[in-house]
């Protein structure tokens, strides 16, 4: 074995024991966004919304989905750009936050990504992106980017006293 093949085998041995996470992408506006993929329960094609008066504007409505409520959450109206016109393309993600689900309608699913620790860069809150505080990390795949967005952040369920 030459040395090439050392140092190239010895590269491989780092990245497959290097620490991943793997995220669900998807597209917004163009852009490309990640969750983390423990927190999707689901990926859904749009259905019947039923609107709900007096909530944050980001908040579509509520869907039954197998007797469940779930409120529907629009990221373009959450992250201040605009609101989402359904497409063939566009899904409604469910994720789960505690023991809650709800669902946020994207453009575009594209795939889960496995993503190495030491490609995952953790934000601080001077983004000056309009939805910079729901970015919780920024990860470098091939060539693009992913803004990973922390669900915590998303939304804030009332918690019962």
């Amino acid at each position: 074995m030459n040395e090439i093949d050392t140092d190239n085998q010895e590269v491989e041995e780092e990245i497959l024991t290097e620490e991943t996470q793997q995220f669900l992408s998807f597209i917004i506006e163009g852009e490309f966004f990640g969750l983390e993929l423990l927190s999707v329960h689901e990926i859904l094609k749009p259905v019947p919304i039923t609107r709900i008066p007096n909530v944050e504007d980001y908040i579509m409505g509520v869907i039954n989905l197998r007797g469940e409520i779930i409120p529907i959450i629009d990221l373009k109206k959450r992250f201040d750009i605009s609101f989402t016109e359904l497409q063939p393309s566009s899904r409604f993600v469910v994720v789960m936050k505690d023991d809650k689900r709800f669902g946020l309608l994207v453009d575009e699913v594209r795939q889960v990504v496995k993503i190495t620790e030491s490609n995952i860069n953790y934000t601080t809150d001077d983004l000056a992106l309009s939805y910079g505080k729901l970015i919780e990390s920024v990860s470098r795949i091939n060539d693009h980017l992913i803004l990973n967005l922390g669900i915590n952040q998303l939304v804030e369920f009332v918690q019962d006293n």
